[in-house]
């Protein structure tokens, strides 16, 4: 049975994809189109760079100084901070992957990981002012209030998840100043951990690719389906493919104190397909994907919330 129901999407899509080719071409191409113009040139550098940095042991130079901040704020290691800094910087899914790098090259423990993964993988501050504020709802005003709910509300979920922190890992990492750490000793020679570092980036580039065409071409079965349904359509599609969901709830012409809320909750969650992708980053570990589901459902009701509050107080 669980098989069954796991196939069924993927049944249902090849039934749209042969009584509806036109509309399942449009909806895979704008798939591929989103992620060769955005994601891949937007995170493949970083992708390969972070494998770079990683495999190199050069982590701890770069964010050793304000050591007392992620141990006393984040309750994360200096290695567990990196993750923190690249999912912020590059929004998803590279929180996750950077943790499960850095769980593979055992620089973080399987406890901490797993607490990263409540609070690390999150849109990125490029995506929510171009994409949310002024693309899907033509206000560059709120981008600034943007930044505050969505990072206030996953900080929240960081206190929240606080008690799955590895304060032992975090009681032995010390970050030595940079004059008292010694020098590093990298086994592989440099030529052959970029080479490894490039391939790994375009497999999970590639592996995203593949994960947005599928989830476009399911949006576009909904689309075809729940139709008559009205609201309840555009809803789904933003919690099944959060980009091209968020451009439809943005054409319902929905008061913003509905929108924004739903907009802002449905960003923080990311969507199915963000799920999907982020257990894909997990693949080769035995990092458990419960903590980032709740997490991330825990997100999507405080960032509503907040969203709701500052449209109907401010």
């Amino acid at each position: 049975m669980k098989r069954f129901l796991f196939l069924l999407p993927f049944l249902i899509m090849l039934s749209f994809l042969l009584l509806f080719p036109d509309t399942s071409f449009t909806c895979a191409a704008s798939g591929l189109m989103l992620w060769f113009e955005t994601l891949l040139p937007s995170l493949l550098p970083f992708m390969i760079i972070s494998n770079l940095l990683i495999r190199t042991d050069l982590l701890k130079k770069w964010i050793r100084i304000p050591s007392g901040l992620w141990h006393r704020f984040f309750a994360l290691t200096c290695d567990g901070a990196y993750a923190l800094l690249l999912g912020f910087v590059c929004g998803y899914p590279m929180g996750a992957k950077v943790t499960a790098d850095l769980y593979r090259e055992n620089r973080i423990s399987k406890k901490e990981a797993e607490y990263l993964l409540t609070f690390a993988n999150h849109p990125g501050p490029s995506f929510l002012s171009s994409y949310v504020c002024l693309q899907a709802l033509g206000q560059k005003a709120l981008i600034l209030p943007t930044y505050c709910i969505i990072y206030l509300a996953n900080y929240l979920c960081c206190l929240l998840f606080r008690k799955k922190a590895d304060h032992s890992a975090i009681a032995a990492d010390t970050c030595p100043p940079a004059g008292n750490e010694k020098e590093i000793s990298i086994q592989s020679p440099l030529g052959e951990i970029l080479d490894t570092s490039i391939m790994n980036g375009f497999e999970s580039i590639t592996k995203l690719g593949g994960y947005i065409i599928l989830f476009s071409v399911f949006q576009g079965v909904i689309k075809k389906v729940f139709t008559p349904l009205g609201p309840v359509m555009y809803v789904m599609c933003g919690v099944t493919e959060m980009t091209t969901g968020i451009t439809a709830l943005a054409g319902t012409g929905w008061s913003l104190t509905f929108l924004y809320p739903m907009l802002l909750g449905i960003t923080a969650f990311g969507g199915i397909c963000v799920a999907a992708q982020t257990k894909s980053m997990l693949a080769g570990t035995d990092l458990s994907f419960g903590p980032y589901v709740w997490a991330k459902l825990t997100n999507f009701l405080l960032t509503g919330l907040l969203a709701f509050l500052f449209v109907e107080i401010i």
